[in-house]
């Protein structure tokens, strides 16, 4: 019983150590997110980046500056709350609709996008997160 445990102990290891090892050997590739409108009703934006592989299928949030003290730091942010989420489609734009019960308030907004791992043409892309500028809407 205690061999087995060890066996799918080093396995998990050695699937850890090859995952980082590809990660680290990845190229790392900057990408840039921005808020092309915004009103009460959408927000829309694009990101955007040297290697075509990093804009599509990229997660975008949207978050709000809402100087309220006690909120969650967002990547050091202090003082913005998510207010909608977004994947790009293959030209890395995206569109964020407001609910029906709730419009977008006037304020600062920025946008978010997540890092993510891609392949493509038998490469390995680290497309690297960013936050964007911020835009009164």
């Amino acid at each position: 019983m205690k061999r087995g445990i060890a066996v799918v102990g080093c396995v998990v290891l050695l699937i850890g150590v090859l995952a980082a090892g590809e990660l680290w050997a990845a190229t790392r590739v900057k990408t840039s997110v921005t808020i092309r409108n915004g009103n009460s009703e959408r927000f829309t934006g694009r990101v955007t980046s040297p290697k075509k592989a990093c804009v599509k299928r990229r997660k975008v949030t949207l978050y709000v500056y809402t100087a309220t003290n006690g909120l969650r730091s967002y990547a050091g942010h202090r003082g913005y709350e998510a207010v909608g989420r977004a994947t790009t489609n293959a030209k890395g734009n995206w569109e964020i609709r407001a609910s029906a019960s709730e419009a977008f308030l006037e304020g600062d907004y920025r946008a978010s996008v997540a890092s993510k791992k891609v392949r493509s043409g038998g490469h390995v892309f680290f497309c690297l997160a960013r936050w964007g500028p911020t835009r009164h809407a």
